[in-house]
């Protein structure tokens, strides 16, 4: 793609806030467990130079503040941002390097990334991570390059965007503009926060997150959410009275990348207010709230009058929001989710799982992101040492998995429900244990509320073409099948389909298969399987 001229205003303001604050890091990062003998640094930088193709491997921010500009550098020197460590045998030489990267200076020229290779902690095993700038990668993008270097799927086609309404952009506005209201929480003067970070991890099962949500309407993000919520609860009646008996201001960021700007670089994401419901005293009620607060940010007339908000807004005004943001008595707890669908590798060495990591934005009490792929969930949690207790978060949101519910026994299914027609989603994917019918108004309503297609043309014997299904729309049913359901369709299979009605009906056969396959050992531990399958597109 042609890398656009002008930066976004997130961009700027990530750009000039790093200038303003150098001691506060804006680095972010993956961390990829392989299963294999690990290649030699060499090997690795030349896999690397084969993609330097990608736009976010070779353009920086370059000039003052916001008047930066990008620039392009085509050939970065590999030796000095692809690396390595031999670690003695041990992980727990290997959490100590990782701890050591996450604080570690990317590099000060040119491209803001860099790549190390640890191995030596085990046998057959060895990490690969991923570091770089958060003025010019957001989450997304980040899942994007490690695609790009570690995946084989083409970019899904342009998605054909809704007309956002008037109501959409004042909600918008409305919401950007509250979450930059002075809350009170975090500003103790007998505790201010000092920016010096803790950092942790939590891997817990996908499966658990997705299950508890989806009885509730949601998804697994809003499973995440939920489990946060009741770890925060924890904490503050233990730490923080301050907190206690009240939601926890929270901004969970928000992707606004298009299918063609799959490789642009910089942030194309914005930040929506998702107070976090620790006043909650149930699960249940914590996913009601969660799954309520975060409906309006997945509509996507919302995301369009969001984009357009992004595109439209100069740098200094959405610099003046973040500073706002980033003062004692407005500071809110900064989430962000992403779910990783598609196997990636190295050659022929699998990765087994991924642990993202992030930054803390300056006066903010936590900033954790979490990554699910290959049915395990990793969670990071960076959080201000100044607050006492906080460093415990990641077994505290351990104890709140267990606390989520779980799906309802099918024999206790109430015998008053009405009849229905069709073949419903089976356990472990169900929601709640009722009937998600696959049939052509479920399928529709997918194509329409979740691809944002337009309706009419959406016939049961229109041909895809007809009814507008186009390759995005495809990538959308899929992962709404697996991340909702979990049953995995490939995108390949279903473009196969040559009417809607066939589409409808390769979806029931293979809903059915699912509900008659056996568990495998990792589903019934609560874990997903890792389908070898055809790639598909990362989602936050």
């Amino acid at each position: 793609m042609t890398v656009p001229p002008r930066p976004t205003p997130m961009d700027l303001t990530m750009h000039n806030m790093a200038q303003v604050h150098p001691s506060i890091s804006q680095t972010i990062g993956v961390i990829l467990h392989l299963e294999g003998t690990a290649p030699t640094i060499g090997e690795l930088r030349r896999h690397v130079a084969s993609h330097l193709r990608q736009p976010r491997l070779t353009h920086y921010l370059h000039g003052p503040g916001l008047k930066a500009r990008w620039h392009h550098d085509p050939a970065p020197d590999l030796n000095h941002r692809v690396r390595e460590q031999h670690l003695p045998p041990g992980d727990q030489h290997l959490e100590t390097a990782l701890t050591g990267l996450v604080a570690h200076p990317l590099p000060d020229t040119g491209p803001l990334w860099d790549i190390w290779l640890l191995a030596g902690y085990a046998p057959g095993r060895y990490v690969i991570c991923l570091r770089a700038h958060h003025s010019t990668q957001d989450g997304m993008g980040l899942i994007g390059t490690l695609t790009t270097l570690f995946g084989t799927a083409l970019a899904p086609a342009a998605d054909a965007l809704p007309r956002a309404s008037v109501g959409a952009y004042l909600g918008t506005a409305h919401g950007m503009l509250s979450a930059c209201a002075a809350n009170n929480v975090w500003n103790d003067p007998a505790r201010p926060l000092t920016g010096h970070r803790d950092i942790g991890w939590a891997h817990v099962p996908t499966q658990r997150l997705r299950t508890a949500a989806t009885m509730r309407g949601g998804d697994t993000n809003d499973g995440f959410l939920a489990t946060l919520s009741g770890a925060l609860r924890t904490w503050s009646s233990q730490y923080w009275p301050r907190g206690t008996g009240r939601p926890l201001p929270a901004i969970t960021m928000v992707n606004l990348r298009r299918a063609e700007e799959h490789d642009r670089p910089g942030n194309l994401c914005t930040f929506a207010p998702t107070p976090l419901p620790c006043h909650e005293p149930t699960a249940e009620s914590r996913l009601d709230h969660v799954v309520a607060a975060t409906w309006t940010a997945k509509d996507p007339a919302r995301r369009m009058a969001m984009r357009s908000v992004m595109d439209l807004v100069p740098a200094w005004a959405f610099q003046a929001l973040a500073t706002r943001l980033t003062t004692p008595d407005r500071a809110a707890i900064t989430t962000s989710y992403l779910a990783v669908h598609r196997p990636l590798r190295y050659k022929r060495d699998p990765v087994i799982r991924i642990q993202p990591f992030n930054w803390l934005p300056r006066h903010q009490p936590a900033s954790i992101v979490g990554c699910s792929y290959n049915g395990t969930t990793s969670v990071c949690f960076v959080t201000d040492a100044a607050l006492p207790g906080l460093r415990e978060l990641p077994s505290l949101f351990h104890d709140a998995v267990e606390e989520l519910p779980q799906r309802p026994d099918p024999q206790m299914h109430s015998p008053t429900l009405p009849p229905h027609t069709g073949v419903t989603f089976p356990a472990p994917a169900a929601v709640g244990g009722a009937t998600a019918v696959v049939d052509f108004a479920f399928i529709k309503d997918i194509l329409v509320n979740q691809a944002a297609l337009p309706a009419a043309p959406i016939d049961q014997q229109a041909t895809q073409a007809q009814a507008g299904i186009d390759s995005m729309a495809v990538t959308v049913l899929s992962m709404t099948l697996e991340d909702r359901f979990g049953v995995l369709i490939t995108e390949r299979d279903l473009a196969k389909a040559p009417t809607v009605a066939a589409l409808v009906e390769l979806v029931a056969q293979r809903a059915a298969q699912h509900s008659d396959s056996p568990p495998s050992a990792r589903e019934r531990a609560g874990g997903e399987r890792c389908h070898p399958q055809p790639d598909r597109t990362p989602e936050t």
